[in-house]
């Protein structure tokens, strides 16, 4: 998945973070301006990876993940807000997006192995609770669409508001339509599967089998998806986007239409088979299409 911007000057960043590679095309200012802005927008990428990365020993999700059950720890705004929508994300999907996967993604998380614990946040006073069992948070399929966000918050700031942020290829978030275009023009496939959508303030989040094979499971079931071979989610908010192209994996059609239904600016599109030359728009997808 890739982005790019028609007409006038485009300056275009880039920086390595979450094991992946970002990119920040900054329409509408000159070069030194829009790198000063884009190195504050990475500064904030650093500071959320060294607040989510469970790879971190100081990281606050490490430090979750150190709880015993009924143990509980203070974290920051950041962590508290992305355990939020993480959990958010995981009642509105029935479960199909789950951030306490970590053990099961590390080979564990088989039957018989000790159970597996819940969260409970205190908003007033910004603490993670773990009862019922071990918390293994591993936020890989929400991370980099929740920096995306926040970056998109500094180049705000920074009055850089024609700005695509991508996060690995996999995670787009699109602010102000450059000047005299209608959009970011987003490109989702290749070969005949290629599409073409035209993005403001909109983003999309991008799952599949593609390049990695069957590195994603099921949270239920611990066993690789069986109902789509890649999908793409638009949301206004990249970290739900990416929550939700990964949930879209684990749904059956009938249960993504049932969710993108009661979110009108949420949509989704499935390619169902690997071998398939057509793609399956849902919801506020087939608007998008119809307009590329």
């Amino acid at each position: 998945m890739s982005g790019d911007a028609p007409g006038g000057p485009m300056r275009v960043f880039r920086h390595n973070a979450m094991a992946t590679c970002f990119e920040l095309h900054v329409a509408g200012h000159d070069e030194a301006y829009s790198r000063q802005a884009s190195t504050a927008a990475f500064e904030e990428l650093d500071r959320i990876e060294g607040l989510l990365s469970r790879y971190r020993e100081s990281s606050d999700i490490s430090c979750i993940n150190a709880l015993a059950p009924g143990e509980s720890v203070r974290v920051s705004p950041d962590t508290f807000d992305c355990l939020e929508v993480s959990l958010r994300m995981h009642a509105l999907t029935g479960g199909a997006f789950d951030p306490m996967i970590g053990r099961a993604t590390l080979g564990a998380g088989q039957p018989g192995d000790a159970p597996k614990g819940t969260l409970e946040l205190d908003p007033s006073s910004l603490t993670v609770r773990v009862v019922g069992g071990q918390a293994s948070i591993d936020l890989g399929a929400i991370g980099k669409g929740f920096a995306l966000d926040r970056m998109a918050e500094v180049l705000g700031g920074w009055g850089a508001e024609r700005t695509l942020l991508v996060g690995g290829g996999s995670s787009v978030l699109a602010m102000d339509a450059p000047e005299g275009t209608k959009g970011w023009e987003i490109t989702l496939g290749a070969g005949v599967l290629q599409r073409h959508l035209w993005l403001v303030r909109q983003s999309v989040g991008s799952t599949g089998t593609s390049v990695k094979g069957n590195h994603i499971l099921d949270p239920i079931s611990l066993t690789p998806p069986v109902h789509v071979h890649r999908t793409w989610a638009l949301c206004d908010s990249a970290a739900e986007s990416d929550a939700l192209s990964t949930a879209w994996m684990c749904l059956s059609r009938e249960e993504v239409e049932e969710i993108c239904a009661g979110r009108p600016r949420t949509g989704a599109i499935l390619q169902i088979r690997p071998d398939s030359s057509d793609l399956v728009a849902i919801g506020f997808a087939s608007e998008m299409l119809r307009g590329a």
